[in-house]
């Protein structure tokens, strides 16, 4: 079973070209910034999405971070977490898990 995961993030250089990059890799892994049908967002460089039961915070951040690494991309900060409950506003949204 998977489990709903949070993950923001700032980049050096803060290029368009860069976030777009980021973005399309934590996209491809099912973390998005909004619903599809657009009701509910995420703050800037914020995404949720989904990780193995088994898999920590920890693990996310270090998945995300060489991901990024091998993207050309530089993190100045992450933060990732695991959600056990949360709440929006909007319709609920099934997200993909994010590969091992």
């Amino acid at each position: 079973m998977s489990k709903g995961a949070v993950i923001t993030f700032d980049l050096r250089p803060q290029t368009s070209d860069d976030y777009k990059t980021a973005y399309g890799i934590l996209g491809k892994a099912g973390f998005v910034v909004a619903t599809p049908n657009m009701t509910v967002f995420l703050p800037n460089t914020t995404v949720m999405g989904t990780i193995p039961e088994q898999w920590t915070a920890g693990n996310l951040r270090d998945a995300v971070m060489t991901t990024f690494r091998n993207a050309g991309l530089v993190l100045t900060s992450i933060l990732c977490g695991v959600v056990t409950d949360w709440a929006v506003m909007g319709d609920r949204v099934d997200y993909k898990a994010i590969a091992p």
